[in-house]
């Protein structure tokens, strides 16, 4: 995936999207700010919600398997290459609306949605996956993943609109318009929940119906075939699906409840990932340097693909320097090590870059004077 796309560097300030401002959602052209850099925004919007970069990374790699060029879409998306590089971070969910619909237009695919979907497997979505895998039933499986799905977007809000001894109606609520590409992704959401379900269970879940809010394409067959149903309607005022109450008390095939115990436990402890940001990408790069004991200028701005003064120039529009941040970092990693007590004196000042144990010992005085006067002050 990330083959297709490019992983390093990516440009300084992402390039300018195709222009969306006659639909309900535009990209940013303002700025080289790190919500600028990789947030593309609303003209009036609050805080945009989050994707996890997985579905992102889905997206770009079903566009590849079909031919179209994954780099040049992600380049009409202005999504920054570097932002592919983080593990379980996010990206606004307009990156998703807006690849998702490049996607469509690209590949002649009004089925992309489908696409996607049919290329996930199990414990892509990493904890996620395991949570909803590992709990004893599907019923409680979805009431796991409904608990937990902030770890993977933050787009959706997953409710229950009725329940009877006969069957449970679920509802999506989008979190923000997005035209063309948000019924992408709720057809994306509501698919890939029953194939998650059905992976789960080895059985063949079926929604007993379905409801979009959307209107209805001009045909629907493959989304029904891959839902199992045609019982789907279209110009509802909410997103929902009905299972059935013996789909919803089938066991899953990888039911474990003492590990669901300690993974709900571990999961209950967790914020949301962060969002990624240049700034972010940057520290990460910097931190990596500093484990293999070469925390240079010229390492870290040859990983990011720019010169060094770029670089320079890159950490003053944010408001610090290379010295600033390269110090910051040390402090961090000693802190790590003190706490550790697993690294000799010599070799953290190797690792740090520090010409011997010495000059390493007087920034550990230097900042925990720094700590004092801050506490004090």
């Amino acid at each position: 995936m990330n083959d297709a796309v490019g992983t390093r560097g990516g440009p300084e300030t992402p390039e300018a999207g195709p222009d969306t401002s006659s639909r309900r959602y535009r990209l940013d052209r303002q700025g080289t700010g790190d919500n600028a850099v990789v947030s593309p925004v609303s003209p009036v919007s609050p805080a945009p919600a989050h994707d996890s970069l997985v579905f992102a990374r889905y997206l770009l790699g079903a566009a590849a398997a079909g031919g179209a060029d994954a780099r040049q879409l992600a380049r009409d998306a202005r999504l920054p290459a570097w932002a592919l590089n983080f593990g379980q971070a996010m990206l606004p969910s307009r990156y998703a609306m807006v690849l998702f619909e490049l996607a469509e237009r690209a590949l002649g695919d009004p089925d992309i949605a489908i696409t996607v979907v049919n290329r996930h497997q199990v414990g892509e979505l990493d904890l996620f996956d395991y949570l909803f895998t590992t709990a004893g039933t599907l019923r409680e499986g979805l009431e796991t993943d409904g608990r937990y799905l902030h770890l993977v977007t933050t787009r959706l809000e997953r409710g229950v609109e009725a329940e009877t001894d006969r069957e449970t109606t679920y509802s999506y609520r989008q979190a923000e318009p997005g035209g063309r590409g948000e019924d992408l992704c709720l057809q994306f959401s509501v698919a890939a929940l029953y194939a998650r379900a059905r992976a789960a269970t080895g059985r063949p879940v079926r929604p007993v119906r379905i409801a979009f809010a959307q209107p209805a394409p001009p045909s629907h067959r493959r989304l029904a075939e891959a839902l199992g149903t045609h019982n789907v309607d279209f110009g509802a005022p909410v997103t929902t699906f009905t299972f059935s109450a013996h789909d919803l008390d089938l066991p899953m095939r990888g039911a474990e409840p003492g590990l669901a115990r300690i993974l709900n436990r571990y999961a209950a402890s967790l914020a949301a990932p962060l969002p990624v940001t240049w700034h972010g990408h940057f520290q990460r790069l910097l931190a990596q340097s500093i484990e293999a004991g070469s925390p240079s200028l010229e390492s870290v701005a040859r990983q990011m693909a720019v010169s060094p003064r770029t670089l320079q120039r890159q950490l003053a529009e944010r408001g610090t320097t290379w010295r600033a941040e390269l110090n910051a970092a040390r402090q961090r990693r000693a802190a790590k090590a003190r706490q550790s007590r697993t690294v000799s004196s010599a070799a953290l000042a190797r690792q740090l870059a520090y010409s011997d144990p010495r000059s390493l010992r007087r920034a550990l005085r230097r900042w925990d004077n720094e700590a004092t006067d801050v506490l004090t002050s």
